[in-house]
């Protein structure tokens, strides 16, 4: 385990983390609970997906067929907009028939129609924010490090409750900071 520190002012502090790949699922609580991410506001949703989170076109449309945006059901990726502050879940084929109706595009999506997304014009494109993001089912261990590496805003005590999951915990050497932006890796 590597650990890395850096980042004063108004920008969290900074703390990179390499970790064993053995180890990513000692965040999957933490991914379904939801993550704050920073992100370019302003953007389309696939804007978002594809471009900043790195993440392929094709798996996208094939992989990840539920997405909610602030609690209600998404379908058209290219022209929903994302906020400042949106929240965004994510979740691979769902069993049962609520999980079919909850698919983007999925044979039973009308019958959600008083609940989908409705699409708006948003924040100017390009403007700094962030984005609390949810991953569920095979999602996490597949996008999981994507985003992972990324970064992740967490508030102190969410960090410390993460770090009593290693047995190294240099926390004690940071200078105290409200959040910080903790980017990991995994590798050998």
């Amino acid at each position: 385990m590597a650990w890395r520190q850096g980042g004063g002012g108004c920008i969290p502090a900074q703390l990179k983390l390499k970790l064993e790949p053995d180890q990513l699922n000692v965040f999957f609580p933490l991914l379904q609970k939801g993550v704050t991410v920073p992100a370019t506001v302003g953007c389309t949703l696939k804007s978002l997906l594809c471009d900043q989170f790195a993440i392929p076109a094709d798996y996208v449309t094939d992989r990840v067929t539920t997405i909610f945006l602030d609690n209600r059901p998404v379908d058209d990726l290219e022209h929903t907009i994302i906020q400042d502050g949106s929240r965004v879940t994510l979740s691979a084929a769902m069993p049962g028939l609520v999980g079919a109706t909850m698919r983007r595009g999925g044979f039973y999506a009308a019958l959600r129609q008083g609940i989908s997304h409705v699409m708006d014009s948003g924040t100017a494109a390009g403007a700094s924010g962030t984005v609390r993001l949810k991953l569920f089912n095979l999602l996490l261990a597949e996008l999981g490090p994507l985003i992972l590496v990324r970064g992740l805003i967490l508030e102190q005590s969410e960090l410390a409750e993460l770090l009593q999951n290693f047995p190294c915990q240099p926390i004690d050497t940071m200078k105290p900071a409200d959040r910080v932006l903790l980017a990991v890796t995994f590798g050998e």
